[in-house]
């Protein structure tokens, strides 16, 4: 195992700030893309949801766009799980650039050994927690993904309750374009 995901990284010293650099933008590039699946899902979700909605559609029609609209949000539930773990990710390697800034310091301090020494997962544990300290907030993606993947897994009637939520989801908003 090594440090952060990189491969012979055994140790701080072992770690290259050019390197981490380097990290960093590939995580903000997979950011980007898993936002952009994150919007696509959702708008694929809400087209299934706005098309299912028109009046006339038989049953086989909307069980079809109830169950494609469940499938654009485990998606997207699965796209927001990836991207909490890039965002950790990036804090990490954030919190590890602030740890190399301050080796002066540290060494100044007789801490720098210490860390140093520590082993690779004591290490690893050790920069997540900071990167969680130095982390102000932000928008808990892993807990809504759970709580998603919790109430997907319920079944009734061999549907999922994604399934039934989009449904109803369905049944309310043709409600809706009826009554107008």
């Amino acid at each position: 195992m090594a440090i952060l995901w990189f491969g012979q990284a055994k140790t701080l010293d072992s770690l290259k700030p050019k390197d981490l650099k380097k990290e960093h933008l590939v995580q903000e590039v997979q950011q980007d893309q898993l936002v952009t699946r994150i919007r696509r899902a959702q708008d694929e979700h809400d087209g299934f949801l706005d098309a299912a909605s028109e009046p006339g559609l038989t049953e086989a029609e909307l069980d079809i766009s109830a169950y494609k609209m469940d499938l654009a949000l485990k998606r997207k539930s699965k796209a927001e799980s990836d991207l909490q773990g890039v965002l950790t990710r990036m804090q990490v390697i954030d919190s590890t650039l602030d740890i190399l800034n301050q080796r002066s310091e540290l060494e100044r301090k007789g801490v720098w050994k210490t860390i140093n020494d520590m082993s690779e997962e004591r290490l690893q544990q050790q920069l997540e927690e900071f990167a969680i300290e130095r982390k102000e907030s932000g928008l808990n993606v892993n807990r809504i993904a759970e709580m998603m993947a919790i109430d997907t897994v319920a079944v009734q009637a061999h549907r999922s309750a994604g399934f039934r939520r989009s449904r109803e989801a369905i049944e309310q908003a043709r409600s809706k374009k009826l009554d107008s």
